[in-house]
């Protein structure tokens, strides 16, 4: 039975025999494998490519194999770049039928339970049912995050607290880099330290927001920066920070801009679909 296209596939086994066993199968039947001890290789793989099925192997009492679901399902919720509901598809291999241990993966979240000894025959068909209802998954581009601090050791600091998978930062060490950038290429958030800005402020900050409408600014200033919060929010600027930076809140925020600037880019998509459906019935 050969795969229409060819789908990735992830075995986590920490059984030598029972791994080459399925690579043989699966590869024979047209799927690409990749092959997985534990934990630590599975999130070695998915780090950089993401499968589009799972397979979990879980022995008896196998608390390691529940944790590697509990530390697969995490990841999945935290990348911010995968449509919800879009997640490969992971499918348990137990070696018992009636256990709590099913039960509980259950609890996490599964696409199916299969049960050893396995039928071939009956993976085959889960994968394949697996892969026809599974939602597409769709790995938006990374997000691009703007700084403009004329300080280095600043810049670098706020560059390691927005440390992420999914973000690319940039820095610009002036106004005018900052412009010149934003005016060619477009951002999904910026932060701006305003005690880099070499003019007004808020001519400034209204400038950027003409040439970028649509772009967050979180702004950072120092306490004794003499700026109207009133002022900031009226040319559309709602996150501002005070000197010395609350880390935690302040890596909250932009998580909490950037997710909003994710889910209306998702809600466009759904849009254009739903208007490729209607034309379809029409």
């Amino acid at each position: 039975m050969i795969a229409q296209r060819r789908q990735k596939i992830l075995v986590i086994d920490e059984i030598n025999y029972t791994r080459l066993i399925l690579d043989q199968i699966l590869t024979g039947s047209g799927y690409k494998v990749v092959i997985a001890r534990d934990s630590g290789e599975a999130m070695q793989y998915i780090s950089s490519e993401l499968p589009d099925i799972i397979l979990l192997s879980l022995r008896i009492n196998d608390t390691a194999g529940v944790s590697t679901l509990r530390v697969l399902k995490d990841y999945f919720r935290l990348r911010l770049d995968i449509a919800q509901g879009a997640e490969p598809a992971i499918i348990i291999l137990s070696a018992l039928k009636d256990s709590r241990q099913n039960r509980e993966v259950q609890s996490v979240g599964v696409s199916n339970i299969l049960f050893k000894p396995l039928s071939m025959q009956e993976l085959l068909d889960v994968l394949i049912e697996a892969i026809a209802n599974k939602k597409q998954v769709v790995v938006h581009e990374r997000q691009k995050i703007l700084l403009l601090d004329s300080e280095t050791r600043s810049q670098q600091f706020l560059e390691s607290v927005l440390a992420h998978d999914t973000y690319d930062i940039e820095s610009a060490d002036s106004e005018s880099e900052f412009l010149a950038r934003i005016k060619h290429r477009q951002f999904d958030l910026s932060i701006v330290d305003l005690a880099s800005l070499e003019d007004n402020a808020i001519e400034v900050l209204t400038t950027m927001r003409g040439i970028a409408e649509e772009m967050p600014i979180v702004t950072i200033a120092n306490s004794t920066d003499r700026v109207s919060r009133d002022d900031l929010k009226q040319i559309g600027i709602q996150v501002h920070f005070i000197k010395p930076l609350n880390i935690d809140v302040f890596r909250t925020e932009v998580d909490a801009l950037l997710r909003s600037q994710l889910g209306e880019e998702m809600d466009m998509e759904d849009e254009i679909d739903s208007d490729e459906k209607s034309d379809e019935e029409l």
